[in-house]
């Protein structure tokens, strides 16, 4: 799984990574983005949503959260 380093991003520059990544997944891949700011999770969530992928988030330690991206199906581009 290929890891996004966002620890010290400001948005929106984490969401921005994270569509970048998102646009080069293939159906069945997955990403995990690492983000210290506490609007990535919401801002990722939608734009996963916008590309057809789904996420699960966890805040491993108090600030700290891990984003899990993965492309389940077609996205709405590819369709």
């Amino acid at each position: 799984m290929k890891k996004i380093d966002c620890l010290g991003d400001f948005c929106p520059i984490p969401g921005m990574k994270a569509k970048v990544a998102m646009e080069k997944m293939r159906p069945g891949e997955s990403i995990l983005l690492v983000s210290d700011h506490s609007c990535a999770p919401l801002n990722v969530k939608d734009i996963a949503d916008e590309m057809g992928c789904s996420i699960e988030l966890e805040e491993v330690i108090p600030g700290i959260f891990e984003i899990i991206i993965s492309k389940n199906c077609l996205s709405p581009h590819e369709a």
